[in-house]
């Protein structure tokens, strides 16, 4: 299993740089989580929508489905080979569907084909196993497990601390955890529904991951100060992930 970092900001993208978008590469599926501002263009430097087996929505803030409307134009007026299947799954909140159409003023059933995220119920894509759980945040929020050939990656989207989020990591290959926030407003976190770089430490730590990766920096916030901010806490290998780059599960 292979994750590509499309984007790592939160909120809105530094210059040059881009929000939320992770590609999942595992026996022979490629999945997308999230595709906020500018992640798109970076989802197509690696391979041709078409290509794509399923997207995973966590949740409808703007940072992270802001591309999705693009993506769904690039279904409808690109070049389709003959073994397209005709409607990308898509999974994510119930209201997903009705959010695009409202986004773009028309119905978006032909190029997507919606399901709503049930935490009891995983999804299974030939040889990749997804599991799903709520997070704490103020919209509907899902965290994901992805389990193939022995390797296991878990997104946190966005949260704050969470034992349900730390129960779906245990034993985790790679956490890939939101670390939005600075330490100067860890305070503050719980009632924003983040994470800081000490807090996501802490939730690798309780679940005893093997590797903390740091992702979803807000723009004010200094990626290694949090990654400093996380070794206090998780013993194991930490890092900020960085665009363009790829990391082995």
């Amino acid at each position: 299993m292979r994750v590509w970092v499309l984007g790592r900001c939160g909120g809105y993208p530094r210059p040059g740089e881009a929000c939320s978008g992770y590609l999942v590469e595992a026996a022979g599926r490629r999945v997308l989580l999230d595709l906020g501002h500018g992640a798109l263009s970076r989802l197509l430097v690696h391979l041709s929508p078409y290509d794509l087996d399923a997207v995973v929505v966590s949740h409808l803030h703007p940072d992270h489905v802001a591309d999705l409307p693009a993506l769904r134009v690039a279904l409808r007026w690109g070049r389709r080979p003959a073994s397209w299947a005709g409607r990308l799954p898509v999974l994510g909140p119930a209201q997903a569907a009705e959010y695009l159409a409202h986004v773009v003023g028309e119905p978006v059933l032909e190029e997507f084909d919606f399901y709503a995220i049930a935490e009891a119920e995983p999804v299974e894509l030939d040889g990749l196993r997804l599991r799903f759980c709520r997070t704490r945040h103020p919209v509907e929020t899902y965290a994901v497990r992805l389990e193939s050939q022995g390797a296991v990656l878990v997104y946190t989207a966005d949260t704050a601390p969470s034992d349900a989020v730390r129960d779906l990591s245990r034993g985790a290959d790679v956490l890939l955890a939101e670390a939005t926030l600075s330490e100067a407003y860890r305070d503050r976190a719980d009632a924003a529904g983040h994470l800081t770089g000490s807090l996501a430490g802490a939730l690798a730590h309780e679940a005893g991951v093997r590797r903390l990766l740091l992702t979803h920096f807000f723009p004010t916030t200094d990626p290694q100060e949090s990654v400093t901010a996380a070794q206090k806490a998780f013993v194991g290998p930490v890092g900020a992930v960085e665009e363009g780059a790829s990391y082995e599960v």
